[in-house]
Formats: C-alpha cells, sequence, structure tokens
C-alpha cells in the first residue's frame, strides 16, 4: 500500500475533520479536507483521492448525493460513509449504493485505520484485477482451465497434443483437480468437437445400473425395462466418452470396456445382437491404476488399452503460484452475481489461501471463494470471510502433511508469515527479513502475487 495515499475527509464539523486529519496523517496519509459535499467535488477535479471519508448528513450537496457522484464520475475510487447512531440504516442504504464501508460517531480509532486500511487495499486491488484479466485470457487457458505453472502448463501441451489424435485417454489425479474440465478441453479441440461429449462416474451406480447406464438395455430385458433405452456409449457416437472413476468398474464391466475398445462394438443389456459405435474413450481415476493392476484388482489389459496416453494432473499444492489466478477467475464467476459486486481479495486472505494445504484442490477452492463471496458484507473478501479451517490453517500443519520440503517452500512461508504479522507492510516487512524492499517485491512476484 502507498504510504502516500490520498485521503479526502469531507464533514461540515470542523473538530471530525481535526480529529480525522490528526489520526489519518499520524499513519502516513496525505490528507485533504473538505466542508461540504460541493466543496469536495471542487477538491476532485483539481486531484482525485485514493479514498473519499464522507459524513452522510450535510449542508447543500450529503454524502448519499456525493456517493452516487463518484459512482458516476470515478468508479474506482472506494467511499466510507460516517454517521451518528440514528442514521444507521442509512449507512447501510449508501453500502447498498456502493460505498465500502461506514463508520458510526464517536469514533474508535482502531476502527478507523482498519477500515482505511482496507479501502485503499481495495483500491490497489481493483486496479490489479485488469492485469490478472489479461493473464487469464493469455495462452495459458483451455477454456475453463486456467494457471501458467509448470506443472499446469506441461498438462496444456498434453492437452493440444492429444486433441488432435483419436487415442486413448486416461487421466490421473486426485479428486478436484479438474479431470473433467480436462477431458471437455481435448473433446472441443478435437475433430470430434461437433459430437457429443457424454460423461459417466464408474463409482456412482450399482453394477447393475452402471451397465444398463453404460451400454442400453432392450425392452423387458430386466423388471422395470419398460422401453428400449440407449445407453451412454451409443449416446456418444461421433463424439466422446468421459468414463471417470474407472478403477471402481467392476471386472465384468471391465471386460465389457475393454471389448468396446478394442471392436468398437456395444451389446444393450437383453440383445444378442452387437451395435457398432464410433467414440473415444477418456478415462479418468485418482487411484493409480498401475497399483491396482500389480494388486490384481484391475485387468492388466484394460489398462494397457486405456494407457496409451496418460495425462497427470498435480495437485492445487504443487502449484500454488497459479492459485492467485484461480481465485480471481472464481472471484470474476461469483463476484458479479452479488450486489454490490466483490471484486477482488485482500492480501493477508490471498496468504492463508497459498498457504493451505488443499486437500478438496480446486473444487475446495471455488467452494471457499463462492462461500465468502456470499458472506462478505464488502466488495472485497478479507481473511474472516474464509471458512474457519482455511483461517486456522498454519505453516506447520501444511509442512507436516508434505514431509520434508525445499529451502525455497520455507522461505516462502517465512515471508508470508512475517508479511501477513504486520499487516502487508513490506517496508515493515522487508526491514525484518534483512533484505531491501525492491528484493521482496521481486520474491512475491515470484510466488504469483500481483505487485
Amino acid at each position: 500500500m502507498d504510504d502516500q495515499s490520498h485521503v479526502l475527509v469531507v464533514d461540515d464539523d470542523t473538530e471530525t475533520l481535526t480529529l480525522l486529519r490528526e489520526i489519518l496523517s499520524k499513519e502516513g496519509y496525505d490528507v485533504g479536507t473538505a466542508m461540504d459535499g460541493k466543496s469536495a467535488l471542487d477538491h476532485i477535479n483539481n486531484r482525485v483521492p485514493d479514498l473519499v471519508m464522507s459524513d452522510i448528513h450535510m449542508p447543500d450537496l450529503d454524502g448519499m448525493a456525493l456517493l452516487a457522484e463518484l459512482r458516476h464520475r470515478h468508479q474506482d475510487v472506494p467511499v466510507i460513509l460516517m454517521t451518528a447512531y440514528g442514521s444507521l440504516k442509512t449507512a447501510v442504504d449508501g453500502l447498498r449504493s456502493g460505498a465500502f464501508d461506514y463508520l458510526s460517531k464517536p469514533f474508535i480509532v482502531d476502527d478507523i485505520r482498519l477500515v482505511v486500511r482496507r479501502a485503499l487495499e481495495h483500491k490497489n486491488l481493483s486496479r490489479q484485477n485488469q492485469a490478472l484479466k489479461e493473464q487469464l485470457r493469455s495462452r495459458y487457458r483451455f477454456d475453463n482451465l486456467v494457471g501458467s505453472s509448470p506443472g499446469i502448463v506441461s498438462v496444456y501441451k498434453s492437452i493440444a497434443r492429444v486433441a488432435h489424435t483419436d487415442s486413448t485417454v486416461l487421466l490421473q489425479g486426485e479428486s478436484g483437480t479438474g479431470k473433467e474440465l480436462i477431458a471437455r478441453a481435448i473433446h472441443a479441440n478435437s475433430a470430434r468437437s461437433a459430437g457429443p461429449f457424454v460423461a459417466v462416474d464408474g463409482g456412482s451406480l450399482a453394477e447393475t445400473l452402471l451397465e444398463s447406464e453404460l451400454f442400453g438395455h432392450e425392452r423387458g430385458s430386466f423388471t422395470g425395462a419398460v422401453a428400449t433405452k440407449k445407453g451412454l456409449l451409443e449416446k456418444a457416437h461421433m463424439g466422446t466418452c468421459f468414463l471417470d472413476e474407472v478403477a471402481d468398474l467392476t471386472p465384468a464391466l471391465q471386460g465389457k470396456l475393454l471389448r468396446v475398445i478394442q471392436e468398437r462394438e456395444i451389446r444393450r443389456v437383453g440383445s444378442t445382437s452387437p451395435m457398432t459405435v464410433d467414440v473415444r474413450i477418456i478415462a479418468a481415476s485418482k487411484k493409480d491404476l498401475d497399483q491396482l493392476v500389480r494388486a490384481g484388482t484391475f485387468r492388466e489389459d484394460l489398462f494397457y488399452r486405456l494407457n496409451v496416453v496418460t495425462i497427470n494432473i498435480p495437485p492445487l499444492r504443487e502449484r500454488v503460484e497459479d492459485i492467485p489466478l484461480l481465485t480471481q477467475y472464481f472471484v470474476q464467476m461469483y463476484g458479479g452475481k452479488k450486489s454490490p459486486p466483490v471484486t477482488g481479495i485482500a492480501p493477508e486472505a490471498m496468504a492463508l489461501l497459498t498457504r493451505y494445504w488443499w486437500p478438496g484442490n480446486i473444487r475446495e477452492l471455488e467452494h471457499a471463494i463462492e462461500r465468502a463471496i456470499a458472506l462478505t458484507p464488502h466488495p472485497v473478501i478479507f481473511p474472516e470471510d474464509l471458512p474457519q479451517s482455511i483461517q486456522t490453517a498454519t505453516v506447520q500443519a501444511a509442512a507436516q502433511a508434505r514431509g520434508w520440503v525445499t529451502l525455497a517452500e520455507l522461505e516462502k512461508d517465512h515471508i508470508l508469515r512475517v508479511l501477513e504479522a504486520h499487516n502487508q507492510d513490506l517496508g515493515r516487512a522487508s526491514a525484518i527479513l534483512g533484505i531491501h524492499r525492491k528484493t521482496l517485491l521481486r520474491k512475491l512476484r515470484h510466488f504469483g502475487f500481483p505487485c
């Protein structure tokens, strides 16, 4: 945060102006004052402030009217409304009209410092959003896939290479790493893109139901089969069938799937006539199929048929530098649906996200951001908006879960802890760490933080 951020305080009470000027000047801000809304607009015409603090009740142009004018002229300038106890409802109305926050009189000095700091962080984040959006549109995206870490870029290269072939693909990765999104990206970039994409979870249904879902059935083939039904493999003709959790297929279904891949034929339940299908299989598993083959629980011949091209998807903990991009992607996805919209995330909240272990991977991150947006009263997500499990996660716990860590990981964890302990003050953090401020900024950029 810029130590010389310009704050404009607007109030028709000279004692309030004097008090706030004194408090904010001690915090290192450049403070301007105005006695009414019209004077404030004259000030803004000459110099646009980084933050406006305005009383609600003033003669001529009051705080609400000033807020409306600022939203029209300078949407990125945060506004903090100040109010006496009896007009809190008006302040809440102001928040709905786009104010960042409000302070009630008489003031609590610590509240002033905290709200002003957060408002200026929001201002800085707004400036960073455009750069992040450009990164999201960069060559490191396939539709809804986001990231630029070495691990995920390797996945993108594999998608590009395999998409234009008709080879069977095996996706290996933990739950929540985006296996279906990657399967959809392969399909969308293939010659089959005009055909259907059909997804089925191999572990979600009982064997009898799954066989009927995959292969279809003839009328009367079993109790309840009142009509002939196409199976998902038949529906995927001329397209792609994504078979998730293929490791959970029973031995009988594994054999039938093998015949589909080898002979390009299916047979509906209750039918004696085979049916030709032209379908590409993309299989996925969170379990190591090679280990299951050695354990005798997965067919070796099917494994070799599926393992023509294998793409290993890294867990989120191995692509920490992608967390800021993914987070902003989800903020854009969900934040715009809220009124007023949520447009960013505070640095201390981002620090918590990058320290967390993410056992649920990208799916867990998405749910955490969606929840935070639903709960936060501000345009920016703060640490207290995040799930408790993320707030209380420590570097030590993450290190224990990872086992031995590299010196680079230890350095990153230590830097983020120092910044968090000192309210993201780059000057104090660099002094404590014994490095130049520019060196600290360079390291933060390397970690994936927009600086």
